[in-house]
């Protein structure tokens, strides 16, 4: 690299940075849709759908650390992490439009094979996508705060814009309340134009955002030109997934990806059937959420400089459990007022609201504290990891995931969930049962995985202390000088553990 100062980072590139996570906030509830849209509606058995949910997330799963590997050390003309975005956009808008676009003719084996290769593809060219653009963002800043307003900015688009766009498209237009089907979300043919239209625009974001912080490949980390072994690979990636504060990260994104696995799967369940809510008013909650969501965006930044982002990410994480769980407590133990009440939507509005604010909050947070993880894992490893460590945490809420995407269905079928079932036409014990399996489930695993994060131990301070450490390290290296830990990447010192 020359002498050359790198690009402002000013809120033009940050917003344009934020701007690809529109695609992953567009497509996010069109996928959570899958198993509704192919039990109640095409008529697949819910078991068949979750497995086939379950057999693509965990294949992604262990994808995610290749692309995170090879994004590490891949050494282009256009950088390491953007030639893998412009190569994948296409196809994975693609293959999720075709997710929602079923040969209804076939048999129930061909739909699951459709479903099954369909949705493999989307998230292997998702994970082409998504794990190059999270890694860019420790490049573009090393400053404990302004990765903190980056972070905010791509959840500005991921809570708040991207939710928006989906709940209005989704409730507002394709699958909106109409005299032959009163209740939206049923209507089978609005699916494929909605996929469509999610599709292109989940395109155009993401190359308009990966083009904007091009300019700044110039002044990233370059992987040296080398052929390592299989055990340096394996050494390499046990400094970066060994580190304590990435475990900790990682236990809390495990456990929360179980209980992220079941609400997902039964969300539209509970408020089709247990609330009997039409789409206008799930369109309504849907953009309650924005609001909440946008007050945490800007919030984030501040109170993670007040608190320290370890504790900020805590108290918030905290209180937002009771607001996820709050609404059907209610309902069981007979305070909430009957469906045909129209507190019932008022209630779970001020519910949503709160949760968007919590919520988005925590996750900026969570996603900047990751960043830091980075500089950490360089003054004991001596490389730098970006993408394999957004893959590993990412690895593991698919691997979660993966299995819990049976659960739901499992679930549905425990209870005696009926296939293609009308609202207001469920037994009332069979809803009963489904609150009362899952409440206490999801509850547990909230408050276990926000637990986690107390064994986290980057302050301001020691991240300060790493960067200085890394720039004592090159200046070593620019020296000459021979005492370099000859165990850890040539050319780079090290800290004492």
């Amino acid at each position: 690299m020359t002498g050359a100062s790198p690009p402002r980072l000013g809120i033009p590139t940050k917003a344009l940075y934020g701007l690809g996570a529109l695609s992953s906030a567009t497509k996010t509830q069109l996928l959570g849709l899958i198993l509704f849209f192919y039990s109640n509606l095409v008529g697949l058995d819910p078991p068949v759908v979750s497995f086939a949910i379950f057999v693509a997330l965990l294949i992604d799963a262990l994808w995610d650390p290749v692309v995170g590997q090879l994004s590490d050390n891949t050494r282009t003309r256009l950088g390491r992490r953007h030639p893998y975005i412009y190569a994948a956009a296409i196809p994975a808008a693609i293959c999720f439009a075709l997710i929602f676009m079923p040969p209804l003719g076939w048999s129930d084996e061909g739909l699951f094979l459709y479903l099954l290769v369909f949705v493999i593809a989307t998230r292997m060219f998702d994970s082409l996508v998504e794990i190059p653009l999270a890694a860019i963002m420790p490049e573009l800043s090393a400053n404990y705060d302004e990765r903190t307003s980056l972070a905010s900015w791509r959840f500005v688009f991921l809570a708040v814009v991207g939710r928006a766009l989906a709940t209005i498209l989704a409730f507002g237009v394709f699958l909106k309340d109409t005299k032959a089907h009163p209740f939206g979300q049923m209507n089978l043919a609005g699916y494929a134009p909605y996929a469509l239209t999610i599709a292109a625009i989940s395109v155009i974001a993401l190359l308009i955002s990966t083009f904007s912080t091009q300019r700044f490949t110039p002044f990233m980390h370059k992987p040296e030109r080398r052929s390592p072994s299989f055990a340096a690979v394996a050494r390499e990636m046990g400094f970066a997934l060994g580190n304590r504060n990435f475990v900790s990260l990682a236990i809390s994104s495990f456990i929360f990806g179980i209980a992220v696995g079941i609400t997902t799967g039964l969300q539209i369940y509970f408020r089709t059937y247990f609330w009997e809510l039409p789409s206008k008013a799930l369109l309504q909650l849907g953009l309650w959420v924005i609001p909440g969501a946008l007050l945490g965006v800007i919030v984030a930044p501040y109170w993670s400089r007040l608190m320290g982002k370890k504790h900020a990410c805590l108290i918030v994480f905290f209180m937002a459990i009771l607001g996820t769980t709050v609404p059907i407590a209610l309902r069981l133990i007979g305070v909430m007022p009957p469906n045909s009440s129209p507190w019932v939507l008022r209630i779970l509005i001020a519910d949503e609201f709160l949760t968007g604010l919590l919520g988005t909050m925590g996750f900026i947070i969570v996603t900047s504290m990751l960043a830091d993880v980075v500089e950490e894992v360089q003054v004991k490893s001596g490389r730098r990891s970006e993408g394999l460590l957004f893959a590993a945490d990412s690895l593991l809420r698919k691997i979660t995931n993966s299995f819990t995407a049976l659960l739901p269905g499992i679930l549905l079928a425990v209870v005696g969930f009926p296939i293609g079932a009308k609202p207001g036409r469920v037994d009332p014990s069979v809803l009963r049962n489904l609150a009362l399996i899952y409440l206490p489930a999801v509850t547990a695993l909230y408050l276990c995985s926000t637990s986690a994060i107390m064994l986290y131990r980057i302050s301001r301070e020691r991240h300060a202390d790493n960067l200085q450490h890394i720039a004592d390290a090159a200046a070593l290296a620019e020296e000459g000088d021979p005492e370099l830990n000859p165990h850890l990447a040539p050319g780079v010192a090290t800290r004492p553990a």
